[in-house]
């Protein structure tokens, strides 16, 4: 009888197989030949539970920081294929850590990556080389873990924030093409919907702001370390008025039942009253647009209008440019 293969080896061998794989692995791929879904899987048989399973490990990863990548090459809207970015990876959410924590886990990386790999990650190898992907198994050490996020300014606002010092950075807001110099004292970073962002006073116009890092052009520059830290007053204050503009962004959408978009919702847990539809709180509207177009024709933006406005703006956009 074979050994029952545990959660977490299970999204091992996930990792493994769409990290070394250039192409993507398909669905069927990956339920008929992984371990831990293999073991399930029914020729041409009713594939629901692996594809939440799937979906729930995919989820796994990204917030462990292993993003997977959904692609569609024949653009045929019926075959999806998966593959683990490596360029970039995410911080699990509610994960905070000091400059100090962050080197250690880099030499804890480091020290990782020039070990030999262990018994049951050969094994997992083996299982992975015969999906035709990998020539060399100590290529595998490409796996250990990365400390990243979708922009390199976290580590320094991270900093800043323990030092209490001030920085200047250059930002670019929505449907501007030149961007403005900021003058800031960081407080707190915070992830909203996948967007992080950096709480904190501006020091030119003497307010608590946010911005979102993925909108911060070039290096953060650290000007003082001056230590002055924000009292629990301020903070709370400025956490309550972004999150009341949080509050006040609010997207629903109608998700196409067994598609990629129906999975990342987890649709199957909403109430029975409106089982196709999802609603959510969004930062920004423009980036949250960038973020949906990989979900087109599994979604239906009912609102704002204005999400499902720039959504058809900018496939409109890659239309003319193809076009010329």
């Amino acid at each position: 009888m074979a050994e029952k293969v545990t959660p977490g080896t299970r999204l091992f061998n996930l990792a493994c197989a769409l990290l070394y794989t250039s192409r993507g692995l398909s669905a069927d791929e990956i339920f008929s030949r992984v371990a831990g879904y293999s073991e399930s899987h029914v020729p041409f048989g009713d594939k629901r539970a692996l594809n939440k399973l799937f979906e729930r490990d995919r989820r796994e990863l990204n917030e462990a920081g292993i993003i997977v990548e959904t692609l569609n090459p024949s653009n045929d809207k019926q075959t999806f294929f998966y593959r683990v970015s490596k360029q970039e990876f995410l911080w699990p959410n509610g994960l905070h850590l000091t400059p100090r924590q962050i080197a250690l886990l880099n030499l804890a990386a480091t020290v990782w990556a020039g070990a030999s790999l262990s018994r049951d990650a050969a094994s997992a190898a083996l299982r992975i080389r015969g999906l035709g992907e990998i020539d060399d198994l100590s290529e595998l050490a490409g796996l250990a873990p990365r400390i990243r996020t979708h922009h390199p300014s976290f580590t320094t606002f991270s900093a800043a924030i323990e030092d209490g010092s001030q920085v200047s950075f250059e930002y670019r807001k929505p449907g501007e093409s030149k961007p403005e110099t900021r003058n800031f004292r960081p407080w707190h970073l915070q992830n909203v919907w996948g967007q992080w962002l950096v709480l904190g006073f501006d020091l030119v116009r003497k307010e608590p702001r946010s911005f979102l890092l993925r909108r911060v052009i070039g290096e953060v520059k650290v000007n003082k370390a001056d230590p002055k830290f924000c009292s629990k007053d301020e903070l709370k204050a400025a956490q309550t008025s972004l999150q009341d503009f949080i509050d006040s962004n609010e997207v629903t959408l109608r998700v196409k039942p067994d598609t990629s978009a129906w999975f990342r919702f987890e649709m199957d847990d909403k109430p029975k009253a409106t089982p196709d539809e999802v609603t959510f709180n969004f930062m920004d509207v423009h980036l949250l647009a960038d973020d949906l177009r990989q979900y087109a024709g599994e979604i239906e933006v009912l609102r704002p209008k204005l999400l499902r406005d720039l959504i058809e703006a900018g496939f409109e956009k890659v239309v003319e440019i193809h076009h010329g």
